[in-house]
């Protein structure tokens, strides 16, 4: 008897109608699902993107957590303006969003700060920096200070889409058609049963349905095409030397 597969996912809102339909999926912070998949531990798991191209992994065609412009949920607090940030605190969860904000200060802004690594569950620590990430449902909550939407950023600079994560698993997987077709079906359950996904997030999550929708079918793109690739590509391409 075949055994299940072992998928493992973000927690965040954003993979939700991913996710529709599936079971036993495993929840981690994308940082940590990276070492999962390399490990063998799991078959498929949603990575940054970045380190889908870093590792050289394959991903299922057609899917992404991606984004067109404002995306709401991938954000730069700073207490200074951007061109004035000295130390910036990274996410330690993130990978891919962690990249953006270097490619963008660096290669945007022009700037050369010091990075550190901070621990999101403590949450906003301001303990000698200027500048903070925040990825994922966090980005939600009031910070007390100015912020920046990175995939915004990223799109009135580039004219291109921002992938933020994909479906990976190791290259000539025996199942890998079997994960395709799995995750193609999940999206599609999760298409058709949006406002089903909708009325349970905002209940769980105390947030106003309009919000979830809207970010839900307006902020966040689920397909990977020409566009998205051409994005992934041109990051890629300024990620690589600092990867």
């Amino acid at each position: 008897m075949t055994r299940p597969l072992r998928l493992g996912c973000v927690p965040y809102l954003n993979a939700k109608p991913l996710l529709e339909g599936l079971r036993g999926v495993e929840l981690r912070p994308p940082s940590r699902l990276v070492g999962r998949l390399a490990s063998g531990a799991l078959d498929a798991a949603l990575i940054p993107a970045v380190e889908v191209l870093r590792l050289g992994l394959a991903h299922v065609p057609g899917i992404a957590i991606a984004a067109r412009g404002a995306v709401q949920s991938v954000r730069l607090h700073h207490r200074r303006p951007i061109r004035e940030l000295r130390v910036v605190a990274l996410d330690r969860n993130s990978r891919t969003s962690n990249m953006l904000t270097r490619v963008l200060l660096e290669e945007r802004f022009g700037l050369r700060p010091r990075y550190v690594v901070r621990d999101p569950s403590r949450g906003l620590d301001w303990d000698g920096v200027d500048g903070a990430v925040t990825i994922g449902d966090t980005s939600f909550l009031p910070s007390g200070t100015a912020s920046k939407d990175l995939a915004e950023l990223w799109s009135r600079w580039t004219g291109k889409p921002f992938v933020f994560a994909l479906w990976a698993h190791r290259p000539g997987h025996p199942r890998a058609a079997e994960i395709a077709r799995t995750l193609r079906e999940a999206k599609r359950r999760g298409r058709a049963g949006l406002e089903a996904i909708v009325a349970r997030e905002a209940g769980r999550m105390g947030l106003r349905p309009a919000f979830v929708r809207r970010y839900l079918t307006k902020a966040i793109r689920y397909d990977l095409g020409p566009e998205e690739r051409a994005g992934l590509k041109l990051f890629w391409n300024y990620a690589v030397d600092r990867a």
